[in-house]
């Protein structure tokens, strides 16, 4: 059965994807590592680079955005000075976030994801998966899109498209042209560099792992966000009952799923057999290290390690998942001689990597007998979510972030709804002081407001992030340990 477990109460959001009972995928979502692809902006054109055939966009964030030539619909090889000029105003859609040394990636061509197609309102072209071979249907199902597309618009229809009903595709076809349309008016009354739409990224991470399962159970901690997954046009699409976590425990704990924090940092996993892989990551890389440990076998080596080696190419392709690993990464199997067991190794793996969501491609091995892999990035991976490099060690490894340590202190308190006394201690240090009690204490309140309780707090000296409850009591008796925050 699958489950997908969402702790939606805090500020930090959390997904798990459990199937058949374990754990196969971890979400993050901190305010810290908002990805803005998808997202659509209003702009303004404050530089045309004709050497560099682009331009460069203020969509109101500290650094402009890079706009090339080749990303406006229709540019028909024209240069970057004949479509735009400094000054001007365009409806743009990020691709790809930015960082300290690069400016955010824009589109000009929009494109509105669907769970059966993409539309695009200007993108000129209709498109198929490939998954759909047969030349005859593929004509059949272009002439039929032609029927409805507007002369500037594209579609692209996914392969759940063909596995679904004609009036399905259009209603989603005409939503998604209504929500571009009222984006659109939306500019037209706006000032720019003007945000239009944003992608609540817990939502559609959410639809997307229930699009991919297609039934199962819903499990969530916060009654409005429930209420909201079951309103969307989107939830019909699939078979899933739903479960309000009520309880005062932390879902993810009640549910025995481990601390994304504690689990991003762990090395060592061992396997059934009682092999174990090791998981190293380097700025430019992620190596995995297989190693048959405990587990001599029963029989010849060339079984024992083929069997310790099967072991860790599925579990090392669901550590990706989990952890959201992506770039290169290298799998260092126990030697193998035979290429028999080379290739069943690579398929064990292959078969496991089909229940990603990422882009995977598997290279092979090298002359060394490393198997190469590369997994597409859309967003921070789950250990550069949940920790920064540790001050303690300069950088040589890491800890968790004043932010994670709050939101767990955060969670800590939840449980703690329905105790009789009045006032709650913790210790902290002043970095997650800072993170948990909000600007201007706001945040402090709200969650005094909720437990019914006043907050005293222990500020403490400290290499790492701390945050954790002490104890409660009375309001007197616990000022003498701590501070207590006055109301403003």
């Amino acid at each position: 059965m699958n489950t997908l477990i969402v702790s939606a109460k805090g500020r930090e959001k959390r997904l798990a994807v459990v199937r058949e009972g374990v754990a196969d995928q971890f979400h993050v979502f901190q305010p810290s590592h908002l990805s803005r692809v998808g997202f659509i902006y209003y702009g303004i054109v404050s530089k045309v680079e004709k050497g560099m055939n682009a331009c460069f966009v203020n969509i109101g964030l500290e650094q402009n955005a890079y706009l090339h030539r080749n990303d406006f619909p229709n540019h028909q090889n024209k240069s970057i000075d004949e479509l735009v000029h400094q000054g001007q105003k365009v409806i743009v859609q990020v691709i790809k976030d930015g960082s300290e040394a690069k400016a955010p990636r824009l589109t000009a061509i929009i494109e509105w994801p669907g769970e059966l197609l993409v539309y695009l309102p200007a993108g000129h072209y209709i498109a198929l998966s490939k998954k759909l071979d047969n030349e005859k249907k593929r004509r059949e199902w272009i002439k039929w899109v032609e029927e409805y597309k507007e002369e500037r618009e594209g579609l692209i229809l996914r392969t759940a498209a063909f596995h679904s009903s004609k009036e399905a595709l259009l209603a989603e076809w005409k939503h998604l042209r209504l929500q571009h349309e009222q984006i659109v008016k939306k500019a037209e009354k706006s000032k720019a560099p003007a945000l239009l739409m944003e992608k609540q990224q817990l939502k559609e991470e959410l639809f997307a792992r229930m699009s991919q399962l297609g039934q199962g159970e819903l499990i969530c901690d916060e009654v409005a966000f429930l209420s909201d997954i079951k309103e969307d046009f989107r939830f019909e699409r699939g078979s899933w009952t739903t479960v309000l976590h009520s309880a005062d425990q932390d879902i993810f704990s009640a549910f025995r799923l481990p601390d994304a924090a504690e689990f991003s940092l762990k090395r060592i996993i061992w396997l059934p057999s009682g092999g174990f892989i090791v998981i190293d990551r380097t700025e430019a890389m992620t190596v995995i290290d297989v190693n048959t440990g405990k587990f001599t076998g029963k029989s010849s080596q060339r079984q024992t390690v083929f069997l310790t080696n099967k072991e860790a190419a599925t579990e090392s392709a669901r550590q990706l998942r989990l952890r959201d690993i992506s770039g290169i990464i290298l799998i260092d199997f126990i030697d193998m001689e035979n290429e028999a067991d080379r290739r069943e190794i690579e398929s064990e793996f292959m078969r496991e990597a089909k229940k990603d969501s990422k882009q995977i491609s598997i290279r092979g091995f090298t002359s060394l007998g490393l198997m190469q892999i590369t997994r597409k990035k859309t967003k921070p991976s789950l250990i550069e979510t949940v920790t920064v490099p540790c001050r303690a060690c300069r950088g040589t490894g890491r800890v968790i972030s004043a932010e994670t340590a709050a939101f767990a202190l955060e969670r800590d308190l939840f449980e703690l709804i329905k105790n009789v006394e009045e006032a709650v201690l913790v210790e902290v240090t002043p970095d997650v002081m800072e993170a948990f009690v909000g600007e201007r204490y706001k945040y402090h309140e709200k969650l005094q407001e909720m437990l019914h309780k006043k907050i005293i707090y222990n500020v403490i000296d400290g290499q790492v992030p701390i945050g954790k409850m002490i104890r409660t009591g009375s309001v007197k008796e616990l000022s003498t340990k701590g501070m207590l925050i006055k109301s403003s």
